[in-house]
């Protein structure tokens, strides 16, 4: 007897659920395919340490005269370099374009020889070079281009040395918003003693703008 339609449809939608069944039983049942992975290289060995060079004493771009000529080149019985930690508060803001002066955490340096100063923070990558004068216990910045609301600002200042440290006191000093006067009498100032390397060519110039231009004091006998 033929098989009537109804049948027919029966069947052949049977025959296909039969079919999705298997398959899918297949990809359910089927072993998984082992992943390779990379031969076993034994510990890694981290390259060399990037050394980031000591920026604290190097002066490319001298003072300029903004509001004083630049002192005569003499040194001063506080020459010398000073650094101070300042602690780590809370999660820096990110600024486009920060303050002069900000107590941002880490290690600052106050650099003082012949007449000229820089500030400087490496974490920040701030520096600030001007001139200075230093009678009696006052020392006076001037020539400071971070003194934006008027490049004429000088700041007097009060200082004391004890042994190596130096602490100082703000007599008037307005520059970048009262920052400069917060940040360099926030502690005292610890000199650095800094020896010579004994492998070092006195013939050398001491920073880029001196090789550029040639105007260091060289010692005798050099070329």
């Amino acid at each position: 007897m033929k098989p009537s339609r109804h049948g027919q449809m029966l069947a052949s939608s049977t025959g296909l659920a039969l079919a999705i069944a298997l398959l899918v039983a297949g990809c359910t049942t089927s072993t998984p395919v082992p992943i390779p992975t990379a031969p076993n290289m034994g510990a890694i060995t981290p390259g060399p340490h990037k050394q980031v060079p000591d920026l604290s004493t190097t002066i490319e771009v001298p003072p300029f005269p903004y509001s004083t000529p630049l002192p005569a080149p003499v040194p001063s019985i506080l020459d010398g370099l000073y650094t101070k930690t300042v602690p780590f508060e809370g999660t820096p803001v990110p600024c486009k374009r920060c303050a002069g002066y900000r107590l941002e955490g880490g290690v600052w340096s106050l650099y003082l020889d012949k007449g000229i100063f820089k500030v400087f923070q490496q974490d920040t990558d701030f520096e600030a070079v001007g001139s200075f004068t230093v009678s009696g216990d006052r020392i006076t910045f001037f020539n400071d281009p971070y003194c934006e609301e008027n490049l004429q600002m000088v700041g007097i200042y009060t200082w004391r040395l004890d042994g190596n440290s130096l602490t100082l006191a703000a007599n008037d000093d307005a520059c970048s918003i009262g920052l400069r006067a917060k940040n360099l009498t926030f502690s005292p100032w610890i000199r650095v003693e800094r020896k010579q390397s004994q492998n070092a060519d006195p013939c050398q110039p001491p920073n880029r703008e001196a090789a550029v231009t040639d105007h260091w004091p060289k010692p005798t006998g050099c070329p």
